[in-house]
């Protein structure tokens, strides 16, 4: 730990935060009381940043710190579960006035009233054990075993919904229904969504809210020139939350194939890594 805190390039390479966050979850956690002060608080926080930014087996870690692969897994949900807990509020729902009040230029021009950018997110998964269980999570999109998330991000970047997971079977729409995110949904409020969230239209519009989605190509028949500038100006904006998702991306738990065994925590794994985005300097 002290070696690698000294070098501030192969800290953010290998944890995925700076030192600054990390002193700031250090401090999180120093007050919570351990009953066995076996391995150093600092060296737990490390282990458990290290997952999540490298993706790598616990049986990886383990052998790095030499430790058994139970204390490491161990070590990992400890601190998952006590960040979140105390952290919960780190993925804010700001007021309509403080949207507007960091609304960048770009939405400023064309989409001054929008407060949410969504997206759904899959992770491919390791084939689950049972038919039921792979029956849920097989994604035809991904020809794969996957779990689906619903993000949104605020214009200026910062996430502030992420859903429970999803098998990758369930279709966009449902998430959104399910997720709770539509009891966000203020009148007046503009949602930007893409093609795959077409049911949702109405659901919003009984909140009194406005979903804008692309216009979608009816056959043969080409896009008018106002299509065309709609097409634009939502696909300009929406890159930012594209971008967001990326950045979640970052940490590579997301990346690798997720194992059975880490599928049950993937909800808070990823709420854990917005959060931690939300930590990083704006995107916009």
């Amino acid at each position: 730990y002290n070696s690698l805190i000294e070098r501030t390039d192969s800290f953010r390479e290998l944890c995925g935060v700076t030192r600054n966050v990390f002193s700031l979850l250090l401090s999180i956690l120093s007050p919570i009381v351990v009953r066995r002060v076996d391995v150093p608080i600092q060296q737990k926080l490390v282990i458990f940043l290290m997952k999540l930014k490298l993706g790598v087996p616990f049986a990886s870690l383990a052998a790095l710190f030499g430790l058994h692969r139970t204390a490491v897994s161990r070590i990992f949900f400890f601190i998952l579960s006590n960040l979140l807990n105390a952290m919960k509020s780190w993925i804010p729902k700001p007021s309509l006035a403080t949207v507007q009040s960091s609304m960048p230029d770009c939405f400023q021009a064309h989409y001054p009233s929008c407060r949410y950018i969504i997206d759904c997110t899959e992770l491919r998964t390791e084939e689950p054990p049972t038919v039921e269980q792979r029956r849920a999570l097989f994604s035809h999109y991904k020809g794969a075993y996957t779990l689906k998330f619903l993000i949104a991000i605020l214009p200026n970047g910062v996430v502030t919904f992420v859903s429970e997971a999803y098998g990758g079977r369930t279709s966009d729409t449902q998430i959104t229904t399910e997720s709770g995110f539509l009891d966000l949904i203020e009148p007046g409020d503009v949602v930007l969504a893409d093609k795959g969230f077409p049911g949702i239209r109405a659901l919003a519009e009984a909140q009194k809210g406005i979903i804008v989605l692309p216009p979608f190509s009816k056959g043969n028949v080409q896009f008018t020139y106002e299509e065309l500038q709609e097409t634009y100006h939502v696909a300009h904006v929406r890159v930012h939350v594209e971008r967001a998702i990326q950045r979640v991306k970052m940490f590579n738990v997301l990346n690798t194939r997720v194992t059975i065994d880490l599928i049950p925590y993937m909800s808070d794994v990823v709420r854990m890594c917005c959060i931690l985005v939300n930590l990083q300097p704006p995107i916009i």
